[in-house]
């Protein structure tokens, strides 16, 4: 489990906004080499299981399927060091604690303006659950389209941190105005109707702080099921399938066949440790920084 560093990193405005910009110019550059190697059928390529290329197609293939929020892992960005991309874990990302909660406080029990800070993740990730029914229309409708549709959250039972990680995106539909309930991954039940709690109790969303890529290695038999879940309609899973490409280590070649000049793709220095996170919401919207992979930095800005 990461720990929270007692050290406040400074980050002058103008690096925040480079970091703002390097992640949503990243996204859409996922998002095409994603068309891609759908387009092209480059799945063995980039290192997809076969077994999880139909649910890939099917998610793509359909707006419905909406990826909530990612992580975009950055090296370098302060003292003048070029920005470089090192990963992109978009379907059951770490830190949003950390990310949206915890130094948000620290700032706050220091006596620190909260708003000196690059960390509008709870806002944005809530806006991002309205857009589950406005999609690319204003979110301002959600409340005159919403037909009361439920989203069921899932983790694993033995794993806190991520659960109280899921509980927190939770907290966040619920403020967007959805129907929510909790159930362990292990009490799912999972059929020809669609997916359930351990009680029956259906739901039309739900989400799962499980990687595609681990269902396909780990369940097969599950991701069999959820495949067909999804192509007879009877549930929309988030993360969408598509989010294991952004996470595959081949795409990289990829985005580098399609963007050669991108100043982002040259490679990485990781000589100090210390990585910028980019939680991203349909736009970026939160800055951590973190140190070895083991210790979370608070930041804010000067």
């Amino acid at each position: 489990m990461v720990k929270m560093s007692d050290t406040l990193l400074e980050v002058k405005e103008h690096d925040a906004q480079a970091y703002y910009d390097a992640a949503n110019t990243l996204y859409d550059m996922y998002v095409e080499a994603a068309d891609y190697i759908i387009e092209n059928d480059l799945f063995f390529d980039i290192g997809i299981p076969f077994n999880l290329v139909e649910a890939i197609k099917k998610s793509w293939e359909n707006d419905v399927h909406w990826h909530i929020y990612g992580r975009v892992l950055l090296s370098g960005g302060l003292e003048g060091k070029p920005l470089r991309l090192k990963g992109f874990e978009a379907d059951a990302p770490h830190y949003l604690l950390e990310t949206a909660l915890y130094q948000y406080e620290t700032l706050k029990a220091r006596g620190i303006d909260t708003e000196q800070q690059y960390n509008e993740v709870y806002e944005r990730v809530s806006d991002n659950f309205k857009r589950l029914i406005t999609l690319f229309d204003e979110t301002s409708l959600f409340e005159e389209r919403y037909d009361g549709w439920r989203i069921l959250f899932s983790s694993l039972a033995e794993n806190a941190a991520d659960e109280k990680a899921v509980q927190f995106l939770q907290q966040m539909a619920d403020d967007a105005g959805f129907e929510t309930e909790f159930e362990y991954l292990q009490n799912v039940h999972f059929g020809a109707d669609g997916i359930a709690t351990s009680e029956g109790e259906e739901f039309e969303y739900w989400y799962k702080h499980y990687r595609w890529s681990e269902l396909a290695h780990d369940e097969p038999e599950l991701l069999v099921t959820l495949t067909e879940i999804m192509k007879n309609q009877k549930a929309i899973i988030l993360n969408p399938a598509y989010t294991a490409l952004f996470e595959a280590k081949g795409i990289t070649d990829i985005l580098k066949k399609l963007y050669p000049d991108s100043p982002y793709l040259v490679g990485f220095d990781d000589a100090e440790g210390l990585d910028a996170s980019v939680l991203f919401a349909y736009e970026a919207c939160g800055l951590g920084f973190i140190k070895n992979e083991t210790e979370f930095i608070a930041h804010t800005i000067v």
